[in-house]
């Protein structure tokens, strides 16, 4: 798979990506108790650290203040998928959206500092790909319910003209692009969706440039893959990190060859070579350090009938970075 020149510089540098929290899942709520606020699948941080990047969490439930401070430290991020409500006024019980106000402000400070020259990417997976375009919209929430979907399967891609202009795909490898074309490598974990029509709709159809679709079994044509024509914004509805470290197997899923696990790694690498441009770094090693995922245990998540092993990190409401390093 080939990149192009502009981003082969800067390669002795290994880019710091922050990963947003999302608000604790039913499930991991129900087996680790209410003391828990936030968490972060550990598939994201696999998936970068494989592609190049180092992770830190980046905390959800704070100021603007604290988004903008930390955003002038790294050098990207992600926002993953996850299932929360996006307006507040379904959020019932112990039910919590704060990562949609945090999503918010992260798309608002890196709009603002792209704008003004200072590249700052984000790469939105799945729920996060469908939060990205809604603060695009700057509405409550774009999306339309399609059919559930748990299974793999190949991606339609646009035109030709469309892929070379784009940044994404400008430079991809035919065979790999054909392969994209064939093979069931995208992973589809979801319930809502985005369609060309809800761009056109919402009135953001000139800022962005849809490179790939899907459809549900209704027929509904829906965005897979998407980025933003003048700011460094990249989305997919599809799940590149599951198709390498996700072990769930069943007759839905079908994404476990090795020619898959290339074609999902190259959406990380493109992502972590975008984030090498960005020039942000904290002020000593010491400080990079602190902020390190690697601070914050994994626990491991089995589901009743043992078909599914998941990782995860949890957060409490008052997490944060230590203040200083153990000897």
């Amino acid at each position: 798979m080939s990149m192009s020149s502009t981003q082969q510089n800067n390669d002795n540098f290994t880019p710091v990506i922050g990963i947003l929290c999302i608000d604790i899942a039913v499930d991991l709520r129900k087996t680790y108790g209410n003391d828990y606020h936030s968490y972060i699948d550990a598939l994201y941080v696999k998936y970068l650290e494989s592609a190049g990047a180092r992770v830190i969490p980046i905390w959800i439930n704070r100021g603007r203040s604290y988004y903008e401070a930390i955003m002038s430290k790294i050098n990207g991020i992600l926002l993953p998928g996850g299932a929360v409500y996006f307006d507040a006024k379904y959020c019932t019980g112990d039910l919590r959206n704060d990562c949609v106000q945090s999503s918010k402000y992260i798309y608002e400070i890196a709009k603002d500092l792209s704008v003004k020259g200072h590249n700052f990417p984000l790469w939105g997976t799945c729920m996060g790909f469908q939060l990205m375009l809604t603060h695009s919209a700057d509405l409550v929430d774009i999306r339309q319910d399609c059919q559930q979907m748990h299974c793999s399967l190949p991606v339609k891609f646009e035109s030709d003209k469309v892929l070379a202009s784009s940044k994404l795909f400008a430079h991809i490898d035919n065979e790999v692009k054909l392969k994209m074309s064939s093979l069931p490598f995208g992973v589809h974990y979801h319930q809502y969706c985005i369609t060309k029509e809800d761009l056109c709709i919402n009135k953001i159809d000139k800022q962005w440039t849809v490179l790939a679709c899907n459809e549900d079994e209704k027929g509904l044509e829906f965005i897979t893959i998407i980025e933003h024509n003048s700011l460094p914004f990249y989305g997919s509805q599809i799940h590149p990190e599951r198709v390498i470290f996700d072990n769930f197997v069943s007759n839905n899923i079908s994404h476990h060859c090795l020619e898959c696990f290339e074609l999902a790694q190259y959406f990380g690498k493109f992502f972590v070579h975008q984030c090498n441009l960005n020039e942000n770094r904290f002020n000593s090693k010491e400080e990079e350090s602190r902020h390190s995922i690697y601070h914050f245990p994994i626990v491991l998540n089995v589901t009743a009938d043992r078909k599914q092993f998941r990782q995860y990190y949890l957060f409490k409401d008052d997490a944060d970075y230590p203040k200083e390093l153990e000897n």
